[in-house]
This record gives structure tokens, C-alpha cells and sequence, in this order.
């Protein structure tokens, strides 16, 4: 199995036709990406899961089998799964499945290689090769495995599943549901020049330039000799970033040592592996993104930079550090707000996270203004809001309705700021956020972005990016409202519950509170746990980062002088990361001064 690179730490779980469990915690080789044998036994159509991670992220990967035998367990097979099912990926592993005949995997398995075609021609594979027996050796950069390396997947349900393939080293969007393809991919003519096990080697040698400060600094085999001569790398995105091999690399030696940034001394874990991402292969030197995470010795990740790239020079590939110059993000994040004192609806609302440092770029020109815009299906670009300076805070702030109203303003002359680094876009909850989220899926999870040097967003910024840069947004807005509810969420046990809702704490006392929780299915990776005594969680009572896996966090602190009533408002916020970048927020209430029914 495999997702560009064998999947670590993965374990195997096999559902029967009537969704019991015939196989679970079934190890998969670390260096191999293999499993079994199991046994399959009755008749109908299985189906087999694989969880782990690849690099930083949380992966699981699915494939359906009526006859058992070799059966790979990868993107593709994922894909196949859910057009031949018709279910995505919150409903394939739960409960029954019908059968599904042969002939309709067989038609499905034809649907996505002919979608595939281009990449298929660029990994040297035959048009009718096979996904899910064909030879793999993962982490190879060949054959299958570069199919792997090159094409995005991603999954999900509209008014049916859907599978969104991208390219890597070209452009283009094919979406496919069950029977119909609209788009297509493509795969750039200076594909074959991306040579993946050379970026390999480079990050060996990253991997061994960052495994200590002597390592790091060394003047013959430190990171400096692996960086770009045009290098450049900031603390964070909000900070004006160092250029040069040497002061690049210096400020990462140093941001690892914990003498810059926040104090933490990373040295004794490893850099991560990374995984390919869009590749820029237009005039001049391949240019690829990449990710620079690093993981200390508890096993917590460290992103060093935003939107990071390697270049490939006639000499090889290097590290050219930050690839913008205004490093700007976007996230796509799903807020699950549930009672749990009392019966009450559940609410689910969706957002995108948009930072964009309010930087003073090259040549003194001060970002004041950016327009964000995304594609449709047509190629029509389509503006999603504004972005302004507030004046204060590390990034632009959303161009709003009104002060009290968050709906973003599309007229940079009407409208407010709702104070400083407001990054966060609501989608609406209807049709509108739908449109927004399904263009996503079906022409890519690019963002344009336009910078401006005045608050009128009419003179275009000058510095190194130009006036417009293009970003990618991690994580696809679920748009069914089951695919929104259907998520993997935490279920917290019923004793946090409980003891959320009885939580008092005298002023000055100590509190404790460790709450407990289970997942409906694996793919989530939690990061943080947050006790507030507010709704927007502006003042946090207690915060504790969470390792891989958690099922339960430990919350303690001392309160000021202000005390904590049992029928007060309180808030645990659970924060987690999907198998695409998806961040699931759950924000678990209690408000027993309010009645049953009612929402906190």
C-alpha cells in the first residue's frame, strides 16, 4: 500500500459484506507497504482500510474485492472504492454494503484510468494498467509510485461521491462521479525533468543537516551548502524574511536551537520526509513545493516556513526556502458546535482560514489590501473577498459587511474591519457556501490573490511576488450537509461531559480537567485541546498541544481571581486535521443556565 510512500505506523481493518469487522490492528511493513495474508470467507463484496501516515500527514487509503488476492491499498484504489460504491469516504467503512459486481468495478476502474491518461503516459504506464494489482514498489518515483507522487486525490460527496484528480507537475481538474467525468488533467512536456529520487537524496542530506546544531552550521556539509544562492527564510510569515544561503540558513539553525522564534529547542527529533507538491515547470528551472516539518523528540510536528520549495539547478535540486515572499495561507476548517448539558441541535458552520502577512515587501511598499479569488468549473475566476490592513496585528483582516456582520464585502469601498487578524472567511450555509466549496472540488483548490499597496485595492503591490500570487487551500470544504456532519468527530465520553457541565473552580483555586474521547473512524490527527470560559474562545482558561492518537488531554491550570460557576459558560475546543488538510473543530458546550433544547 502506499501513498507516494509506504504508509507509517499503518494498521489494516477488513469489513464483511454486513460491515463486521473480520480483521482490525492487521500491521502493515514500514518498509514495504505490505499486509497480510487475511482470510476472507462468505461471499459479496469487502472492503479493506489502511491507516497511517505519510510524511506529516495522516493518510488512509481503501480498496473493495469480491475474490480476495492481491489488492493494493492506495489513492487510486480509494477512488475506485468510492465511484463504485457511490459512497464517500464519512459512509464507505460504516455498516452493509450490497454487492457490487465485478463488471461495475471494471467499468469504474476504466472510468479513472482513462482520467488518468496523461499521468499514466508520464510514469511510463500502459492505458490499461492495473491500480489495483499492478506492480508497486513504493517510494521507488516509478512506474505506479510516480503515478502516486504526481497526481492529487481527493474525495468527497455531493448530491453523489465525487473524486477530484489534480495534477502535480501540470494543471488541470478531472472530477469524476459514478459513470460521468467532466475536465480533465494535464501533465506538463518538462514533466520527466521533476527527477523525484534526486529531491529524495536532497532531503537525506537535509535530514542529516538538521539532526544537530553542529550539524546545521557546519561550513562544509551544513544547511547553507544545500540552500539556493537566492534562498530566503523568515521566522514566520509575518517577518521580513533573510536572503542568501547563509543568513537563510542560519535563521533555521537557530529557529531549531530555540534562540529565535518561540523558545523551543527542536534538535534531537527529524526533519519529515515530504511529499511532492505543485510543481512550476513553465520558463526557467523546475521549481516544486515541498514541505519542511519537523518533529521534535516528544513527537509533536513543527512546520519551518510556509509554501516552501526546492529548484532544480543544473547541479541538482537545492532548498530555495520560502517560494512567496508574502507567504500567505488558507486553510478549510469545519466548526461542530454541540451541547452536551443538555439535548440540543447540533450546528455546523465552515470557513476558510485566509493569512495573508501584512508585510512591507521589497522596495518599502506596505501591504495594505488583497483580493482573494478562486475558479469555477468554467474557468471564470470568481471573487471570495477582500482583505485589509487594520493597522495592527501580523496579518490583513477581513473586508466585512459591517462591524457586526462577518459576511465578506465585495465592494473595497463598502464595508468594515471587525478588529485585527480576522482571517477567518465564512461560506454560507446554503446554496452559496455550497458554490463556493463545489468549485473547489471540481477546478482546483487554487487561490488567486491580488495584493494592493492602498486601502482602496487599486495600485497594485510592487515586490518580489508582483501584484498576484497563487496559493493552494489545504483541505476540501465538505459541501454535503452529511459530508459536514458525517465527519470523523470526537465523541466525548460521557463522564467529560458531565464533568464539563459540573466544572467550578473557587477564584485563585486550581483546575483540573481531563476529558476523554473516541473516533468513528481513524484519519484524524488531533492537535490541541482548549478550555475557554467564551464562545470565541479569546480567553483560554487552559491549552494543551495533544500527540498523535490522543483520546485524552490533560487540562489543568490556576484561575485568576475571577471564579468559575457550575452553571457558567464553558467551552472544550478539540482541533484536528483530516486526511487532506480538512480541519475539524469541535467545540463541545455547557451552559446550564439555559434550558434543554436550546442552543448555548
Amino acid at each position: 500500500m502506499a501513498g507516494g510512500l509506504a504508509l507509517s505506523g499503518a494498521t489494516v481493518r477488513v469489513l464483511d459484506p454486513s460491515g463486521k469487522a473480520i480483521a482490525t490492528g492487521k500491521a502493515v511493513s514500514a518498509t514495504t507497504g505490505t499486509y497480510g495474508p487475511i482470510t476472507l470467507t462468505g461471499t459479496g463484496t469487502f472492503r479493506v482500510e489502511a491507516c497511517g501516515t505519510v510524511a506529516d500527514k495522516p493518510l488512509c487509503v481503501w480498496g473493495l474485492t469480491n475474490t480476495g488476492g492481491t489488492l493494493h491499498l492506495t489513492p487510486m484504489t480509494s477512488a475506485i472504492a468510492v465511484l463504485a460504491s457511490g459512497l464517500g469516504p464519512e459512509a464507505l467503512m460504516n455498516g452493509a454494503l450490497a454487492a457490487i459486481p465485478d463488471a461495475t468495478l471494471a467499468n469504474v476502474h476504466t472510468q479513472l484510468r482513462t482520467a488518468l491518461a496523461p499521468a499514466l503516459a508520464d510514469a511510463g504506464l500502459a492505458a490499461g494498467f492495473d491500480l489495483l494489482a499492478g506492480a508497486l514498489t513504493p517510494g521507488a518515483h516509478t512506474g505506479y509510485d510516480r503515478l502516486l507522487d504526481t497526481v492529487g486525490v481527493s474525495l468527497g460527496t455531493d448530491t453523489k461521491a465525487f473524486v477530484s484528480l489534480t495534477s502535480r507537475l501540470g494543471s488541470g481538474t478531472a472530477y469524476l462521479e459514478p459513470g460521468t467525468t467532466q475536465g480533465s488533467l494535464s501533465v506538463d512536456a518538462a514533466a520527466a525533468s521533476v527527477d523525484l529520487p534526486a529531491l529524495d537524496a536532497l532531503f537525506a542530506k537535509l535530514i542529516g543537516a538538521t539532526a544537530s546544531n553542529a550539524a546545521c552550521v557546519n561550513s562544509q556539509t551544513g544547511l547553507a551548502s544545500l540552500m539556493d544562492p537566492n534562498a530566503r527564510a523568515s521566522i514566520d510569515p509575518a517577518t521580513s524574511a533573510f536572503t542568501g544561503a547563509t543568513q537563510a540558513a542560519q535563521i533555521i539553525c537557530l529557529r531549531l536551537n530555540g534562540v529565535l522564534g518561540e523558545g523551543e529547542v527542536m534538535f534531537g527529533g527529524k526533519l519529515l520526509p515530504t511529499t511532492l507538491g505543485r510543481c512550476a515547470l513553465g520558463a526557467g528551472d523546475p521549481l516544486c513545493r515541498i514541505d519542511f516539518v519537523y518533529q521534535n523528540s516528544k513527537g509533536f510536528q513543527r512546520r519551518l516556513g510556509v509554501e516552501q520549495a526546492a529548484v532544480k539547478r543544473s547541479s541538482g535540486w537545492v532548498l530555495l526556502g520560502n517560494r512567496l515572499e508574502v507567504q500567505a495561507t488558507a486553510v478549510s476548517r469545519v466548526v461542530l458546535t454541540r451541547r452536551v448539558d443538555a439535548t440540543a441541535a447540533d450546528s455546523t458552520a465552515r470557513y476558510l482560514d485566509i493569512s495573508i502577512p501584512a508585510l512591507t515587501v521589497s522596495g518599502g511598499a506596505v501591504l495594505q489590501c488583497a483580493r482573494v479569488s478562486q475558479l469555477d468549473a468554467s474557468g471564470n475566476s470568481l471573487p471570495l473577498a477582500f482583505f485589509k490592513n487594520a493597522g495592527s496585528g501580523s496579518y490583513l483582516s477581513l473586508w466585512s459587511a459591517s462591524s457586526s456582520d462577518a459576511t465578506p464585502s465585495l465592494d473595497p469601498a463598502t464595508g468594515a474591519l471587525r478588529g485585527a487578524d480576522q482571517v477567518a472567511l465564512p461560506l454560507a450555509s446554503g446554496a452559496a457556501g455550497d458554490a463556493v466549496a463545489r468549485n473547489f472540488a471540481r477546478a482546483g483548490r487554487a487561490l488567486q490573490i491580488d495584493l494592493y499597496s492602498d486601502s482602496a485595492c487599486a495600485t497594485p503591490l510592487s515586490g518580489l511576488d508582483g501584484a498576484s500570487i497563487s496559493i493552494d487551500l489545504a483541505g476540501l470544504p465538505p459541501i454535503a450537509a452529511a459530508s459536514q456532519s458525517g465527519q470523523p468527530w470526537p465523541a466525548l465520553a460521557t463522564a467529560a461531559n458531565s464533568a464539563l457541565a459540573a466544572l467550578k473552580v473557587a477564584a485563585n483555586a486550581k483546575l483540573t480537567y481531563n476529558p476523554t474521547w473516541t473516533t468513528t473512524r481513524a484519519g484524524l490527527a488531533f492537535n490541541r485541546a482548549q478550555l475557554c470560559p467564551d464562545k470565541a474562545c479569546n480567553t483560554r482558561l487552559a491549552e494543551t498541544e495533544l500527540a498523535a492518537g490522543a483520546t485524552t488531554a490533560a487540562l489543568s491550570a490556576t484561575l485568576g481571581s475571577t471564579a468559575l460557576a457550575d452553571n457558567a459558560y464553558k467551552l472544550l475546543r478539540l482541533t484536528g486535521r483530516t486526511l487532506d488538510g480538512l480541519v475539524l473543530q469541535l467545540d463541545a458546550q455547557s451552559c446550564s443556565a439555559l434550558p434543554a433544547g436550546s442552543p448555548c
